[in-house]
């Protein structure tokens, strides 16, 4: 009885202590701590936050076209100026891999030639040795080199006469319609050619010299006879004013350096566009060549290789299939313009031209997509500057036709960048329930911003949109916002097309009062731009 007396004692005593308002539980909660915010969910017409999207006072004045259709449902969920015709930028490249996909198929492979006049004996070429190009669009220096070391496989030792650079599959224009628009030398404008190397740019290592007032150390990648360096960059303190240009300078490439470059600096690379495309990767050959070992002579220049040569050695590219996944993620102006040019040559003969390809264009639109001819303008392949206009409604027609391409599809959806997760929209749709719901294709150009593709939503539909931006006065990332607030209210939407909102709001006395704002659910992207990070390719949006 004792014990049980003693252990009830414990118990009110304790019972002081925790009770609500006394003793040591209620001294340590602050006197006027703030209610605990409730969750409010709010469902809103997916129309209604769609068109309060666009009335932002960023978009105040500019041209907007856009449209979402369900390709479930088969359905126009919205439309705004859907008939507008307006610059798509580079969602154009979209364009471009759906008829190079569809016409040339997957599977397609460009070929780089290596032809002699007579069989190598002990070695020996004796004569020339022919290299001929077909546009391919991912001849980089690493397979410029296994194209070397292949030949040396071959036992060839030494070639006794000139390297000849055959280059006649496509014509003498290497700058696409839209280039003469801007005199930029950064690599989104790199020009074309049957024989291109690293996507006809260079980068340029810059270290800084042993101390303050030292030269920098500058070296072209990969080495090659064909560039002349002017290199002002000085070590300094601190790097600033850094910048290059190149010019043409005969058979050469002129590159030019300028700013300072700090002494501590672990070095870094510059990209820059070429202007000789055919010496470019003729040079980088012979060195290529050299290094594998095989003794070449100086003596390079350009010819046809003659019907009687022999075909020693081919060397093919990775598939279209893969090559796409390049251009639409990387939205890579270069890789665009060559597959337009090679869709022209391959339906038209050689040499491929800007004009063939659009021919072909124009066809696949009419033809597989439903486009008709003199309904929009599509000048080049990759989006640059200020030739192309399309309108949402076409571009919804082409990804709804893709959609239902079996043999293509699977390859057109993995070339468009997925949201919140690489191409370039890595940093954007990153939020959970964003990320890896989208399949897109960004564009961006001065004054114009768009963004176009599939969309899987919550209600387990899948959408198809195209939505641009032209002639805005604010800031870029202000766009980007709109854009982004745009494809996020379509993952977000449910089966009833209802997109559901997440609120907090504070308890109030009687009941709960919900807001009736038709704001639009937004998610701030880490980086509000489209940027150029410099990476081995280099991207395509200025």
């Amino acid at each position: 009885m004792k014990r049980a007396l003693s252990i009830l004692r414990i118990f009110l005593v304790g019972s002081l202590f925790l009770a609500p308002g006394t003793g040591l539980r209620a001294a340590e909660e602050p006197a006027n701590k703030p209610p605990v915010p409730l969750l409010a969910i709010e469902y809103v017409p997916l129309t209604q936050v769609l068109k309060q999207a666009l009335t932002n006072p960023a978009l105040a004045g500019a041209l907007v076209g856009a449209k979402v259709l369900s390709l479930t449902s088969g359905r126009t969920l919205f439309a705004h100026n859907p008939d507008q015709l307006i610059n798509p930028a580079s969602v154009t490249k979209m364009y471009t891999t759906a008829a190079a996909l569809s016409l040339l198929h997957p599977s397609h492979r460009f070929k780089t030639e290596i032809y002699t006049l007579k069989e190598p004996k002990r070695g020996v070429v004796k004569g020339p040795l022919y290299i001929k190009g077909y546009g391919d669009p991912f001849l980089v220096n690493e397979r410029l080199t296994y194209l070397a070391e292949e030949l040396s496989a071959m036992g060839i030792k030494k070639i006794d006469g000139p390297i000849i650079l055959d280059d006649t599959s496509f014509d003498e224009e290497n700058e696409g319609p839209g280039w003469a628009q801007d005199n930029s030398s950064r690599p989104y404008q790199a020009p074309m050619g049957a024989l291109s190397l690293n996507f006809n740019s260079v980068a340029v290592r810059i270290f800084p010299g042993e101390k303050i007032g030292a030269p920098a150390v500058v070296e072209p990648l990969p080495e090659s006879n064909h560039f002349k360096v002017e290199n002002k960059v000085i070590t300094g303190r601190r790097t600033r004013g850094l910048r290059g240009e190149t010019s043409g300078l005969g058979r050469k490439t002129r590159i030019k350096l300028r700013g300072q470059i700090a002494l501590n600096h672990p070095g870094l690379r510059y990209h820059l566009r070429v202007h000789q495309p055919t010496w470019y990767t003729g040079e980088s050959f012979r060195m290529a060549l050299k290094r594998a070992g095989i003794k070449v002579r100086k003596y390079i220049r350009r010819g046809k290789v003659p019907s009687y040569a022999d075909l020693l050695y081919t060397l093919r590219s990775p598939a279209l299939g893969e090559l796409v996944r390049k251009v639409n993620k990387r939205s890579q102006n270069f890789m665009a313009e060559q597959l337009l040019k090679a869709l022209g040559a391959a339906y038209y003969g050689e040499p491929a031209s800007w004009t063939k390809g659009q021919k072909v264009m124009v066809r696949f639109l009419d033809e597989e997509v439903g486009i008709k001819p003199g309904t929009y303008v599509l000048h080049n392949g990759s989006g640059l500057n200020d030739v192309n206009r399309v309108t949402a409604n076409q571009t919804c027609a082409l990804l709804k036709t893709m959609w239902s391409r079996f043999d293509v599809r699977p390859d057109f959806l993995s070339s468009l960048a997925v949201a919140g997760s690489d191409g370039t929209v890595r940093r954007r749709f990153g939020q959970p329930g964003l990320q890896r719901t989208m399949r897109l294709k960004t564009g961006s150009l001065s004054g114009t911003r768009a963004l176009a593709g599939y969309v899987h939503t919550r209600g387990n539909e899948t959408f198809v949109f195209a939505i641009t931006v032209a002639r805005y006065k604010g800031k870029s990332y202000e766009i980007n916002r709109v854009l982004d607030r745009f494809a996020s209210a379509l993952a977000r939407s449910n089966a009833d097309h209802q997109v559901l909102r997440e609120t907090e709001v504070e308890p109030v006395p009687g009941p709960l009062e919900i807001s009736t704002s038709d704001e639009a659910p937004f998610i701030v992207p880490e980086d509000a731009t489209e940027g150029n990070e410099e990476t081995d390719i280099p991207m395509g949006e200025p």
